[in-house]
């Protein structure tokens, strides 16, 4: 320093150089962390809704079924089943809302489960049946970040990182 007061030029450049470096190193890391969360929230608002699915199964003594990709890719829908197989089973399912059905709930961000996850169905005892098997696995993800949630026969959901 040439004076008393202030700073030079070149330790102003040397601050933030140092700046420069702790924000590369920073950035990487908080972006990772956002990513992680993001499927965090999205399978805990998937085992809600599967929870959700369940009680109003037992409470209305009717089944129901939820339907990920429902209408469009990375939404879901919990919907009552009619026991009409033409209805039930209709690819236009999803954009209809009969009586008991609930919203369209949409993940965060560009969180996914997959080319093919199974659909749960859930009778009016709570016992869930899907169209792949028994404990059905759903995996979550996003970019690096992965998260799978087993749905027991009785609806117990454990989560595995």
């Amino acid at each position: 320093m040439l004076s008393g007061r202030g700073f030079t030029f070149f330790e102003l450049l040397v601050v933030m150089a140092l700046i420069t470096v702790v924000s590369a190193i920073a950035v990487p890391v908080l972006m990772e962390g956002t990513t992680r969360n993001q499927v965090w929230t999205a399978s805990e608002m998937i085992g809600a809704q599967i929870r959700q699915a369940r009680l109003k199964a037992i409470s209305r003594n009717m089944s129901f079924r939820v339907r990920f990709n429902c209408p469009a890719a990375g939404q879901l829908r919990v919907l009552r089943v009619t026991g009409d197989g033409t209805i039930d089973n209709a690819d236009d399912r999803c954009d209809d809302t009969l009586e008991y059905d609930s919203g369209i709930y949409q993940m965060p961000g560009n969180v996914s489960y997959g080319d093919s996850p199974p659909t749960l169905t859930v009778n009016s005892r709570g016992v869930f049946t899907s169209t792949g098997s028994i404990p059905a696995v759903l995996t979550v993800s996003s970019g690096t970040s992965s998260r799978s949630m087993h749905v027991s026969g009785t609806g117990q959901i454990a989560f595995y990182e």
